[in-house]
């Protein structure tokens, strides 16, 4: 029987389905234009340019009168000096009464003011993005030079900033062109065992350092491109000492972690410099022999409640001991074992000075923090990280006190700024201010073998110089205080220095940022 409805049914039923179809159509062409310009938008991001920050104008001829300048040796004062600058040396300093002062570019007032060699930072890591955002803040914060702890893993990492790069940048930092500190060494990528093989992509077997063999031809694969070896904590034994044993024969340091499976005497025989304090706990307590027999394997762990019970300071002396005839200096960066006993506290999450820090790279240090956090959130084990961290600090001062060699470094976050924080650590931890100061600026220069250009206030020496505006050896935290910093020839005043970290903390909020940090993360073989 004919339905007279049917036809009607059936043209609204195409109509539905022609009105569905154009509706998706829609949603996928908006899709489409949506991933099109989020994804031109991304790639404006990663290539727009960046207002550079500008260096301070050069000045060729400089003076500092009246100033009070910290011995660094001696731990005083010498008040009443003038310092006069000529291309970026000290040509002069004596007492103000009694020095002509010649026609100058400036003349800074230095009354009750106080002048201390620039810092130095012996434990940092440099990225490939370090010129937008660290390089300038250790300029204002006073640190002219750095020893980079962290190699690139392969040549034009997008990620890590390998050896040319930072050699460049030197050189331009070096010629006024260029705003941030002289990266004065750079190691090799890290030394780590077999388990770092299956963190990366497309790199050689001998990366894996798993045998004497793959240890000797890492060497020798970094040898032309680096200063020293870096050495981590999972690398064997027998690898550890062909490696250093392969260093020696090219005439290269070897430096980094104390590895699990070596001794802290061993490592202080063949190991330029030995980082971060918990190593001495890790080696003096009655299990340390123990604990070295399962490095590598699942069970080796660091039982921070065992190792203070049984702490012996028989067998940290014995480590002292050695560092100290072998010459093998010391990098504590404590900061580090702060932020471990301190991940819940409101100091560590709410940190003002992360403001310098893009979102992006301060989740992926909160994500560090957590992990921490997270083994054990418990009161307990909060309290003995707690009690972890001030022991380190109290090896920290016996080993001071013992005469190991203490640098100032501080693999931590905020560039430059962190510096200051690290020399409060040693103050904490029972060094005097003058002791800190000195683990910050001639120990260092010592450690290049470059005091003569370095690390003091004196004729002849390279003119990088922060005028502080309160006594740092009356309390350490006085070095914050700064109102000018000198580098070479360059004069960042008061308002430079702000400048500088307005435009930092801006650039750390930038999207244009954002898009060049996703986009090394997503070139990045490497998981660190």
């Amino acid at each position: 029987m004919y339905d007279p409805c049917f036809g009607a049914r059936r043209v609204h039923r195409n109509w539905r389905v022609q009105l569905k179809a154009r509706y998706l159509k829609r949603v996928i062409a908006t899709l489409a234009i949506v991933v099109a310009s989020v994804l031109v938008a991304f790639a404006v991001g990663v290539l727009w340019p960046l207002d550079s920050v500008k260096p301070a104008p050069g000045l060729e001829r400089l003076a500092l009168s009246n100033v009070t300048i910290v011995d660094i040796q001696n731990g005083t004062l010498i008040p009443g000096q003038t310092v006069l600058v000529e291309g970026g040396r000290i040509v002069a300093v004596g007492n103000t009464s009694d020095t002509q002062v010649p026609s100058v570019d400036l003349d800074l007032d230095g009354t009750d003011r106080f002048l201390i060699p620039a810092l130095w930072d012996m434990h940092v890591h440099v990225y490939a993005v370090s010129p937008l955002l660290d390089m300038p803040l250790y300029t204002a914060y006073g640190v002219t030079n750095v020893r980079d702890m962290q190699g690139c893993p392969q040549p034009k990492d997008p990620f890590i900033a390998c050896p040319e790069d930072k050699r460049r940048w030197s050189r331009e930092v070096e010629q006024g062109e260029r705003v941030g500190p002289r990266i004065m060494a750079s190691t090799s990528f890290m030394a780590n065992g077999p388990g770092m093989l299956a963190r990366m992509k497309g790199l050689p077997d001998f990366y894996g350092t798993a045998t004497p063999q793959q240890a000797r031809a890492f060497v020798r694969h970094f040898s032309d491109r680096v200063d020293a070896i870096k050495v981590y904590d999972r690398i064997p034994r027998d690898a550890y000492l062909a490696l250093v044993d392969e260093a020696r024969e090219l005439g290269l340091d070897v430096v980094g972690h104390r590895p699990h499976a070596v001794s802290a005497i061993e490592a202080a025989v063949h190991q330029k410099s030995i980082e971060h304090a918990r190593f001495m706990l890790h080696e003096s307590f009655s299990g340390s022999e123990k604990l070295r027999t399962l490095a590598g394997t699942p069970e080796w762990r660091e039982n921070r409640r065992l190792m203070l019970d049984e702490h012996d300071p028989g067998m940290a002396q014995a480590i002292f001991e050695v560092m100290k005839r072998e010459g093998t200096w010391y990098v504590p960066t404590h900061l580090t074992r702060w932020v471990d006993a301190y991940a819940d506290a409101p100091a560590v999450r709410d940190d003002p000075l992360l403001r310098y820090l893009h979102p992006l790279m301060k989740w992926q240090w909160m994500e560090d923090v957590n992990a921490t956090l997270a083994q054990d959130p418990s009161s307990e084990a909060r309290a003995t990280y707690q009690e972890f961290y001030e022991k380190g600090l109290e090896l920290t001062a016996a080993a001071h006190r013992a005469g190991v060699k203490v640098l100032v470094g501080t693999d931590y976050i905020v560039a430059g700024a962190d510096v200051h924080r690290e020399m409060e650590q040693l103050v904490r931890a029972g060094l005097s201010p003058a002791d800190a100061l000195h683990a910050a600026t001639l120990e260092p220069a010592r450690y290049f073998g470059l005091e003569a250009d370095y690390g003091t206030v004196e004729v002849g020496k390279r003119a990088d110089l922060v005028l502080l505006n309160a006594n740092p050896l009356e309390d350490i935290r006085n070095t914050w205080k700064i109102e000018s910093v000198i580098q070479g020839g360059n004069l960042y005043d008061r308002s430079a220095i702000d400048r500088i970290s307005r435009q930092v903390e801006r650039r750390a909020r930038s999207w244009t940022i954002a898009c060049k940090i996703l986009w090394r993360f997503i070139k990045n073989p490497v998981s660190y």
